[in-house]
Order: C-alpha cells, then sequence, then structure tokens
C-alpha cells in the first residue's frame, strides 16, 4: 500500500502531465528565476573553463544543471532527484550533454542519498527544492551532509524562495513580483494578456507543503556547518541566492 507521501508524488512530480502544467505555471516568473539561475552560476567561483564536478540536489529535469553546463563547457554534473518521471524528462532533453550529465535517483529526506552519489563535488548546487525539506530541522541537517562531499574550496549555492519576516512585508513583496511578473506578461504578449490571465489559464493543483526558512536562520545554520564567506548573494522579495564555501585548507 502506497503511503500518502509516495501517492502524493506519483500525483505531483512522478506525473508528466503535472510537471508540464508546473512548469508552464511558472513561465511568468521567468524574470527572477532566471536571474536566480544566473545568480547561482556567478557564484560558483571556479573559472568557466575549469573542469569542476556539479551536484545538482532536487533537480528535477536539470534546468539549473543545464544553464550551468552550458556556461561551463568543460564541467560535469551530478543530478539528483527523487522522481523517475523527472528523471527521465532530464535525460530526454539533455541528452546533447552526453556524458557530461548523469541523472541519479534518490531521497533528500534522509543521510540515505549520500549512497546514490559517489566522490567529491567542487559544486552543490539546488533551486527552489529545499525549502520542502523542514521536518525536524532536515534543512539544517542537509548542509552537514552537503559540507561532507564538498572538496576544499568548494562551494554551496542555493537559490530558493524564502519567508518574509513580516506580514505586512510579505504583502510589500507579492505586490511588487506581481508588478514585475504582469509586465513580463504584458511585454511577451504584446499586451494582449495580463498576469492574472495567464496565472488563471496555467493552475496547477499544489504539490507538497512549502516550509520556506527565514534567510537569517538559514545563514547562521550555514555557518555552524563550517561553511566560510556565508552570505546572501542576490536577493529579491521572497527569493533568494545564498551559500557559502568550504575552507581550501
Amino acid at each position: 500500500m502506497e503511503s500518502p507521501s509516495q501517492k502524493s508524488l506519483l500525483e505531483t512530480w512522478g506525473n508528466r502531465e503535472y510537471i508540464e502544467r508546473w512548469t508552464a505555471r511558472n513561465e511568468w516568473q521567468r524574470p527572477i528565476r532566471d536571474m536566480q539561475l544566473i545568480a547561482v552560476d556567478l557564484m560558483v567561483p571556479h573559472a568557466p573553463e575549469a573542469p569542476i564536478r556539479i551536484l545538482d540536489l532536487a533537480a528535477g529535469y536539470g534546468a539549473l544543471t543545464a544553464a550551468l553546463l552550458k556556461d561551463r563547457p568543460h564541467a560535469t554534473a551530478v543530478c539528483l532527484d527523487v522522481s523517475e518521471e523527472m528523471i527521465k524528462m532530464g535525460r530526454e532533453s539533455m541528452a546533447h550533454f552526453g556524458q557530461r550529465v548523469e541523472f541519479v535517483q534518490g531521497s533528500l529526506e534522509d543521510p540515505g542519498w549520500l549512497k546514490c552519489v559517489s566522490g567529491t563535488f567542487d559544486a552543490a548546487v539546488s533551486a527552489r527544492a529545499l525549502h520542502h525539506f523542514s521536518a525536524n530541522q532536515r534543512r539544517r541537517i542537509l548542509y552537514r551532509e552537503i559540507y561532507q562531499i564538498l572538496g576544499p574550496g568548494g562551494c554551496f549555492i542555493n537559490a530558493d524562495n524564502m519567508r518574509a519576516s513580516t506580514d505586512s512585508l510579505k504583502t510589500r513583496y507579492r505586490e511588487a513580483c506581481q508588478r514585475l511578473m504582469g509586465g513580463y506578461v504584458q511585454e511577451k504578449t504584446g499586451g494582449q494578456k495580463t498576469l492574472e490571465e495567464v496565472q488563471a489559464a496555467t493552475t496547477a493543483p499544489s504539490h507538497s507543503r512549502h516550509d520556506n526558512g527565514f534567510l537569517d536562520q538559514e545563514l547562521v545554520w550555514l555557518r555552524e556547518t563550517g561553511f566560510d564567506e556565508v552570505d546572501c548573494f542576490w536577493k529579491f522579495a521572497t527569493y533568494a541566492v545564498y551559500g557559502g564555501f568550504r575552507p581550501a585548507g
């Protein structure tokens, strides 16, 4: 018998139709998503021509990895995700990278995911995924696990959704995002559609619970783990790119 979490996975991230609807729904967030991807790439400290090894956590079909490998022609990547369907889609869409990218199946819910990957990495990255891992301070523990498999001088860079510190600030952030994304929709459609119309046409059922963290707390946890030069590298409203670096010594 399937557990509630297994059933939810099959209905959402295990279902191609759902994934495609979710992707379409997020298209109107492209101005923010693109900036997050760019910030992650720019904060990986290794030169673009360096033959680094990247680990993409909860990678989905590999959108972040695709951006990194495109900008880093000698880099290779391992994309880890729990969804078999996401992995299948990733292998299809990223086939042109050949052996530079590997997809493996594993869940970040417990330390067992470490057995799914081997060796050390120069960079561990993630995009809009780790906010799901909050039960029993799971994300705090996950930072420690990531630190273990980074080589000296390696980095962890996370693009994610954060929690506003007050309800009034949350409202201000939502209004700012609506203005930004509304302008993007107007430009893309030649003024033919509004953001509200696009959102209504691309609805997707809710997936697993979001439990966004407070940015200040996430940075404290990274410092506790041993990461150096921990900071928020980019932020707009409740969207941020943050991380740190494993000391080279």
